[in-house]
């Protein structure tokens, strides 16, 4: 059996998930953790996506 985990190391599948995490008000510090639940995820790339999106470690998300 293939284990068909949801991969985030594309910016896109890391935007989608920013969007949806967005949209639940999930802290900023809690992003990754939630991700890595999931499946695997390049942090340099959910970092740069973060920045673009003018996210911080000092602030929630905030749709």
């Amino acid at each position: 059996m293939h284990n068909h985990s949801i991969r985030y190391d594309t910016r896109e599948s890391v935007m989608a998930a920013l969007v949806e995490l967005m949209a639940l008000q999930i802290p900023v510090e809690d992003v990754a953790p939630v991700l890595c639940t999931i499946g695997p995820v390049d942090l340099d790339l959910l970092a740069d996506c973060m920045n673009d999106v003018g996210l911080n470690d000092d602030r929630a998300i905030a749709a």
